[in-house]
């Protein structure tokens, strides 16, 4: 199991930038900080940030963030909103990527002050761990009940913004949250504490290599 200091420092580009939110209420949702992420299968020797338990390649394809855009990189059979790519292709709010025979995941950028990018998988696969959505991580990532959040909450009555500032992730939000038994409004997330308020719990823990 790995070691995670307190303050957990992310390295740009390495595939172990990979955090699972759990959110009570919510799900679980998968959070990658690298601008350049691989998908492929679900196997150990595939080594990918997005595995997928699904009939594709070990290294599929890949998704670099360019600015405030996404680019899409096949590396195997691959379609957009069903048509063939064999090249980088720009994604748009909303594109469905198909991965080999039937893998498809769609990509939303759904809040507009934010270039974060969200990946849900809408076939019957799953990722490994599984989770409810993929969060490439830019500049924030708003969560609460508005319907553009990149993480739809229900029952909050109030949206958390997650920012990274340097090489730390902060919080944001309009009423006092903590983390474990501290009596001090929370600034920023310590991995594997709980972060809790009124209505608002949830967590950030390292997934580990296979």
């Amino acid at each position: 199991m790995s070691v995670v200091e307190p303050n957990f420092a992310y390295r740009r580009g390495n595939v172990s930038d990979r955090l699972q939110m759990w959110i009570d209420g919510v799900g679980g949702f998968m959070l990658l900080l690298a601008d350049r992420v691989n998908i492929g299968q679900a196997m150990a020797s595939a080594q990918v940030d997005i595995p997928i338990m699904g009939d594709i390649s070990r290294r599929h394809a890949a998704i670099r963030r360019s600015g405030d855009e996404y680019i899409l990189e096949p590396l195997a059979e691959t379609k957009v909103n069903d048509q063939p790519v064999d090249r980088p292709t720009m994604l748009k709010n909303r594109d469905v990527m198909t991965f080999g025979r039937g893998v498809r995941v769609q990509f939303t950028q759904p809040h507009p002050l934010s270039t974060s990018a969200v990946l849900r998988i809408i076939s019957r696969h799953r990722t490994e761990p599984a989770c409810d959505g993929v969060v490439m991580l830019a500049d924030s990532l708003l969560l609460g009940p508005k319907g553009n959040n990149h993480i739809v909450c229900p029952q909050w009555q109030q949206d958390v913004v997650i920012f990274r500032n340097g090489d730390k992730l902060q919080l944001r939000s309009k009423t006092p949250l903590f983390q474990s038994d501290s009596t001090q409004p929370a600034s920023s997330i310590k991995i594997g504490e709980t972060v809790q308020g009124e209505e608002v719990s949830f967590c950030l823990e390292p997934i580990s290599r296979a």
